[in-house]
């Protein structure tokens, strides 16, 4: 089972066993239980003092065995969830981005929130699984010592049971791969509202049709799949119930019919049937739940193992020249190209090839279009995005997936999507004269501080969160500057501050910048200007 497997891999096999070993105690203890009193209940006229010490002798070890296997199964549960979703975090975060946007942050979220609860769930219910299982298989060696034309006839409905038990759940199991698809859908198109909040809000057509059209269709298909999926359960929940029940009466109208059956060995089945129905159902009960459980630990699997694919950096070596450089003379690509391929793994938007060769202490402006491919190509030239075919130098050094990790070190950037985030992660030292000075220069010294590496806030304007995205960068101090877009939403000031100050300073300092730009009444600030049109460059032109 891929539970069992899952609660396996994230713990010792010596804690799994001994889990396995007192839920088994447990249920022998539970079967010695119901001999006991079934025992002491033909001998009732009188306290026996010997059934009596044995009663709670076994109480004794039920209670104990149930509580050490219940309390550590779900220890090892929580251990292993928690684990999984560091393990998950840390393979986001080493995954390329070409692999991550099509991966999808909605479907990563929701696998790693919505499967938790469920796979605890049913973790704790395997112990007890377990325990109810051996106590209903040990009544039932109990029921062949007493009548052995009993035992055949009540194993003989269990199988019927149990078979036709077996066949709805395999429906069940296919409807609710089902619901899970078209909930997916539905929180597809919820994330089109949350990320569409702004686009929606100023254009209610467009909005009443992603409603309508989009939200409540996905929804109402999940919500019938559900139901479709539960009423099922209730239906095998039902028929489980009525099982029961013809159990007890196989044993009270059919049982005298087939072998000589005196009332008391009647009345001793019934009630050991009695006992039984509790943790059979229990067993029954249980079966949905980790049915459950085993889909919810293959949704992490599969998330997992895709993640694993896209991991740029298992192939990482800790030795080599990039490994060794803390600066360069140029960067350089060769006849790269680069192509986004849709959901039908059909090619969409290309860029290249493309040949280029930034020096050190340059800077680079690049225009075009929407479209045109500069927001791709300055995100394979930063090593996010793998080529399809050519390849990134550094110094005439090869850059490969051996090196990428190494290669990235070269690097801050601020997208035009960048996300601001709450302290400044990665900076072990802070020189709080540099950092006080920047929040000035950036005007923002009367809006936020900064305690320990942590901002006072980030619920800023756009223009002054890409301020403080620029504070952080500059703090970083690396060698190379990518800047999308950065000066956009800024005030004239702050913009012409930006060019012909902030950026020609980090020039002055040796720092090389590749800037994404309209602002052509700057152009002369940059070094060269590259125009690209159709995902390739079509001209450049070089400042004197």
């Amino acid at each position: 089972m891929e539970l069992i497997n899952f609660l396996r891999k994230e713990s010792d096999n010596r804690t799994v066993t001994k889990i396995l070993i007192t839920s088994s105690l447990a249920g022998l203890a539970d079967g010695i239980l119901v001999v006991i009193i079934n025992s002491a209940a033909q001998n009732y006229a009188e306290l026996n003092v010997r059934y009596m010490f044995m009663f709670i002798l076994g109480i004794s070890i039920q209670v104990l065995m149930k509580k050490y296997s219940l309390s550590r199964a779900a220890i090892i549960a929580r251990n292993a969830i928690s684990e999984t979703h560091i393990r998950l975090a840390d393979l986001t975060r080493k995954a390329n981005l070409a692999s991550f946007e099509e991966i999808g942050k909605t479907r990563i979220y929701t696998t790693v929130t919505e499967n938790t609860e469920i796979i605890f769930e049913a973790s704790r219910r395997i112990s007890s699984f377990l325990t109810h299982a051996i106590m209903v298989v040990f009544s039932f060696i109990y029921i062949a010592y007493l009548s052995i034309t009993a035992f055949w006839l009540t194993l003989g409905t269990i199988v019927i049971g149990a078979l036709v038990y077996a066949y709805n759940e395999k429906h069940i199991k296919r409807e609710l791969h089902l619901s899970m698809q078209k909930e997916n859908e539905f929180l597809n198109s919820l994330n089109h509202v949350l990320e569409g909040f702004k686009e929606l809000k100023m254009n209610k057509v467009k909005s009443d049709d992603l409603f309508r059209n989009g939200l409540e269709v996905t929804s109402g298909a999940a919500r019938d799949m559900r139901l479709k999926t539960e009423m099922s359960f209730i239906s095998n929940a039902i028929f489980a119930n009525f099982f029961l029940f013809t159990l007890l009466a196989a044993v009270v109208f059919l049982l005298p019919q087939f072998a000589q059956a005196s009332p008391r060995l009647i009345i001793s089945i019934v009630a050991i049937l009695l006992f039984v129905m509790g943790p059979l159902g229990f067993v029954i009960d249980a079966v949905p739940v980790i049915l459950k459980g085993n889909m919810a630990v293959e949704k992490l699997n599969e998330l997992e193992s895709v993640l694993v694919q896209a991991d740029d950096t298992k192939e990482t070596l800790t030795e080599g020249v990039l490994q060794q450089m803390d600066d360069f003379s140029k960067l350089s690509m060769r006849q790269v190209e680069f192509s986004y391929k849709a959901a039908d793994s059909f090619q969409t938007f290309s860029v290249g090839p493309l040949n280029l060769t930034v020096k050190k202490g340059e800077i680079v402006f690049i225009v075009g279009g929407n479209g045109s491919g500069k927001t791709t190509m300055i995100k394979l030239l930063a090593g996010l995005y793998p080529p399809r075919s050519g390849a990134l130098y550094v110094d005439d050094v090869t850059v490969t997936p051996h090196n990428y990790e190494y290669y990235r070190k070269f690097y801050s950037l601020i997208f035009t999507d960048f996300h601001l985030f709450d302290r400044m992660y990665g900076l072990a030292q802070i020189d709080e004269a540099k950092l006080n000075k920047l929040l000035e220069m950036m005007e923002l010294s009367d809006k936020i501080t900064c305690r320990e590496g942590k901002w006072s806030a980030i619920n800023l304007s756009t223009g002054q969160r890409k301020r403080l995205a620029l504070i952080v960068a500059l703090m970083e101090d690396r060698p190379l500057y990518i800047f999308d877009e950065v000066a956009a939403d800024q005030d004239p000031h702050f913009r012409k501050h930006f060019y012909e100050h902030i950026l020609k300073d980090l020039q002055s300092r040796g720092k090389t910048i590749i800037a994404v730009s309209h602002d052509d009444r700057y152009f002369h600030v940059a070094d060269r200007v590259l125009k690209m049109e159709y995902g390739k460059i079509v001209d450049e032109m070089k400042n004197p």
